[in-house]
This record gives C-alpha cells, sequence and structure tokens, in this order.
C-alpha cells in the first residue's frame, strides 16, 4: 500500500469526520465512517471507540474486505462486518457513514421511514427504509444492513433505536446526503 496514497486517503476521511462532528451528526463515540481505497479491496475505517471529533491518521485503520487488519494498531470498529459487506455487496459503493444524528435517530427509534418532503432529497435517496434492532456489533444487524442494502435500491436506511447508515460513491457525495 502506497504511504502518499493511504495518507491522503486517511486526511480525507478526517476531514469529513471532523465537518460530520461539527454539523452534529453523532457525538461522543458513537458512529463510524469508511471509505474504500480506489483500485483497492482495502478499506479505512475508524478506530473502535475513537470519536469522530478526534479522528487522526492513528485511529484510521486499514482492513480488508474480510475486516482483517493490514494497517494501524487499533481494533477497527466493531461495525467493520458490515461496512465491508456492503463494498463486496454493491461496487458503485466508495463510502460508508453510520451516524447517531439526533434526527435520524429520532425516526429510528419510533421506527418510522423518513419522509422526503424535497424534491432534491427525493431525488438523491429516494426512500430512508427501517430496519429491525439489533444490537451494535452483532452479526444479527450485519444481516439486516446487507439484507436491506441487498434487496432494494437504497442509499440510506434507519437502524431501528440506533441512528442511520448511508452510503455514496466517496465521502463527498454522502455529505451532500446527510
Amino acid at each position: 500500500m502506497e504511504k502518499e496514497r493511504l495518507s491522503a486517503a486517511k486526511a480525507e476521511l478526517m476531514k469529513i469526520a471532523h465537518r460530520g462532528y461539527r454539523r452534529g451528526l453523532t457525538a461522543g463515540t458513537g458512529g463510524n465512517i469508511s471509505l474504500r481505497m480506489d483500485g483497492d479491496d482495502i478499506v479505512l475505517i475508524n478506530a473502535s471507540g475513537s470519536a469522530w471529533a478526534d479522528a487522526c491518521e492513528s485511529n484510521i485503520i486499514a482492513v480488508d474486505l474480510e475486516g482483517r487488519v493490514i494497517h494501524g494498531d487499533l481494533k477497527p470498529s466493531k461495525e467493520t462486518k458490515w461496512h465491508c459487506g456492503l463494498y463486496k455487496l454493491r461496487d458503485e459503493i466508495g463510502s460508508v457513514v453510520h451516524s447517531h444524528s439526533p434526527a435520524a435517530t429520532a425516526f429510528a427509534v419510533v421506527g418510522k421511514e423518513v419522509e422526503l418532503v424535497s424534491a432534491t432529497a427525493y431525488k438523491a435517496l429516494r426512500r430512508v427504509p427501517v430496519v429491525g434492532y439489533a444490537p451494535p456489533g452483532s452479526d444479527e444487524l450485519a444481516d439486516l444492513v446487507l439484507g436491506a442494502f441487498s434487496t432494494m435500491p437504497i442509499r440510506a436506511l434507519l437502524l431501528q433505536n440506533h441512528g442511520v447508515v448511508t452510503v455514496g460513491k466517496d465521502l463527498r457525495e454522502i455529505q451532500r446526503l446527510v
């Protein structure tokens, strides 16, 4: 893995994580963010227990598509399984963001699909369905996330009592969606 390319990708992830934190998309150590490095089967993802506000080179971990650490000293996010699964499932996905934004979490807690009230939101997302509850980091949650993204042409998904998952071709595209 080329060091300059890795550093540039980590810098992009850090920038988006910091921006997401400032926008209130997550608090504390909640949520996770990843990107697939162009042309590789390498995923960068924030470390378990790391806050977006504190994103730095040392707490962004490189894993292969099976979730095995290939670069970094910390444990990757507990949601790495479904992040990697989404990259394997749909080739057009280049980034994944899971946040606990107050608005999305409120919809998720009541189990209500988000109503897209603007033409722009509808054009970008079409639909934001809800899947049932499963414990964070569990195989059951991974199955729910991957099942929803494999059976519906969606770009965002609410996790009951948990938050939202958004996918895009890159982090800049997701930033425009959320």
